[in-house]
């Protein structure tokens, strides 16, 4: 049975002018490859949606301390309130579905927010549909997501899995398609990529039913953070960041070391889906950014990083500081080009996370109850702030 919800009107922006296997990271949506169509159906045609001409941007919000869940849709400012869930201490994507992490209830709730891209190569589909509450997974607290057309992945920071049939997910329910195995896996070109492939540090190719069929060349200790690009799918290491890429129909992989002399690895990635840059906030506090078209690691110049977040390849990189001033990096000497003071200082409890899409970020303000949409492309203006009626605390892009 859905749980009840209703929508209501427009957040009433402040200052319009001004107005279960694979990542998180945030996490990155795994986009679907195009497929052949059946005959006399629309090419791209997704049956029970709305094909639309442009992205529909949606926010996921939740307040950790009332369980409120709220979807506030980017175009119409239109806000959608969910009944509450509960404890929530986490929120991560795969770029439709949102995933409400409760580690004292040791559940994920998953939400449908009813907007999403599908990537079909040299072009894109959007679509929307009804926004509703899905189901929960018990016994599992996804810190991690990640999806194709098949399946939908989820991680726990506790080294366990669940692989969910992504066609029942669309239908509304939760569903078991393969038993989950290994620390941490991914679909990858319609296989899944596992770590801790029966052995600590192996990494293994395993088909769609969960049968392992052969083991990659390099080692993955203690995988946490992972990203699906274009370029290939990455897993954060103890060794570095592992590049798993697909040619000719054979999968191979890479290590990527880590910046060197750098101290602490990395554990998430913050990137615009599908863009071969990436983001990330060492375990040491420093800020990094992995661009797989060098196949290398650049250092920023920001010591005191709380959230980051790549918006492309040759592109800035948003970071947030502790004290709140947002900046724009560059990518190759990693030295701000602009900043703003955007947040009068952070929660040391709940870091803000930085949402990229192609032409605007968003930045949860914790402490005013307010989210932020922010214009990179002209020197970080704030083109829009969003009273959200409760405190997010926890917060996601989807439709991207």
């Amino acid at each position: 049975m859905r749980p009840h919800h209703h929508v209501r009107n427009t957040l009433g922006a402040i200052g319009l002018g001004a107005v279960l296997l694979a990542t998180g990271c945030a996490g990155a949506a795994a986009r679907a490859p195009e497929e052949e169509q059946e005959e006399g159906v629309p090419h791209g045609y997704v049956e029970g949606a709305e094909e639309t001409a442009e992205p529909q941007s949606r926010l996921v919000i939740a307040d950790e301390d009332t369980g409120a869940v709220q979807i506030l849709d980017l175009i119409t400012e239109e806000v959608t309130d969910l009944e509450p869930v509960g404890s929530v201490d986490g929120v991560t994507t795969d770029g439709r579905f949102a995933y409400l992490l409760s580690s004292d209830e040791r559940t994920t709730h998953v939400v449908d927010s009813g907007a999403w891209t599908v990537d079909h190569g040299d072009h894109n589909h959007y679509y929307r549909t009804e926004i509703r509450s899905v189901g929960t997974v018990a016994d599992l607290v996804a810190e991690q997501v990640g999806t194709d057309t098949a399946l939908t992945a989820l991680t726990d920071p506790r080294g366990t899995t669940a692989v969910l049939d992504r066609s029942a997910l669309e239908d509304g329910s939760v569903e078991v398609a393969v038993p989950g195995g290994g620390e941490l896996a991914a679909p990858f070109a319609g296989h899944l990529v596992v770590a801790g492939n029966g052995a600590p540090g192996e990494v293994g190719v395993h088909d769609r039913d969960g049968a392992a069929l052969e083991t990659l060349g390099d080692d993955c200790t203690e995988p946490r953070g992972q990203a699906l690009t274009r370029r290939g799918l990455v897993i954060g290491c103890d060794e570095g960041a592992l590049l798993v890429t697909e040619e000719d129909d054979a999968i191979t992989s890479e290590i990527i070391a880590y910046p060197e002399d750098a101290d602490g690895r990395v554990e998430e990635f913050h990137h615009r889906p599908g863009a071969g840059a990436l983001a990330a906030v060492s375990t040491e506090g420093d800020a990094w950014l992995l661009d797989l078209a060098e196949g290398g690691w650049t250092p920023l110049d920001l010591s005191d990083a709380v959230a980051v977040s790549a918006v492309g390849e040759g592109a800035s990189v948003l970071a947030l500081d502790s004290e709140g001033t947002l900046y724009s990096l560059d990518p190759e000497t990693g030295e701000p080009n602009a900043s703003t003071e955007l947040l009068a200082g952070t929660d040391g409890e709940h870091a803000p996370v930085i949402q990229v899409d192609t032409s605007r970020a968003y930045v949860n303000d914790v402490r005013a109850g307010v989210v932020h949409e922010i214009d990179y492309n002209d020197d970080l203006r704030v083109a829009r702030t969003f009273d959200t009626g409760i405190t997010p605390h926890h917060m996601v892009e989807t439709g991207r």
